[in-house]
């Protein structure tokens, strides 16, 4: 008896069921056609938080986050984070982690700091939200 009780309630759960329901899972919402940032596109951020060992055998790191984006990010994990001051710009860290708040169009960024580079909460630095592509070609002769 139960495996026509269970039959039967899948059926029900059918027949109750919406009509289309199974394409609501595909449905495209408004973030999903923003167009994707320009390459150079900078995203400043204010480091508002730095840590020593969050998990066990980590390293130092920092994180930082920011919101009013309008353009979809294309951002990854071992990307560049990067400070300005003046006309001189140093890479001061790369991501570990990318957080993006959709809804809100908040990006958070948790990085790695570069060696001998001192990040302080309240610095601001920024990434590319759409790095140009690299073109690795082939090898020369040695």
């Amino acid at each position: 008896m139960t495996g026509f009780r269970a039959t039967a309630a899948i059926v029900a759960v059918l027949i109750v069921s919406p009509p289309g329901i199974a394409g609501v899972a595909w449905a495209e919402d408004a973030q999903s056609r923003l167009p994707l940032a320009p390459h150079g596109t900078k995203f400043h951020f204010e480091v508002i938080e730095s840590h020593d060992a969050v998990y066990l055998g980590d390293t130092p790191g920092h994180m930082g986050r920011d919101g009013g984006l309008k353009v979809r990010p294309n951002v990854a994990l071992g990307d560049g984070v990067y400070r300005t001051d003046g006309d001189t710009t140093t890479r001061v860290g790369t991501i570990t982690r990318a957080v993006w708040d959709r809804v809100s169009g908040g990006l958070t960024v948790e990085f790695d700091p570069e060696p001998l580079r001192r990040i302080a909460v309240g610095d601001e630095v920024w990434v590319d939200l759409n790095p140009a592509p690299t073109i690795a070609g082939p090898r020369a002769a040695p």
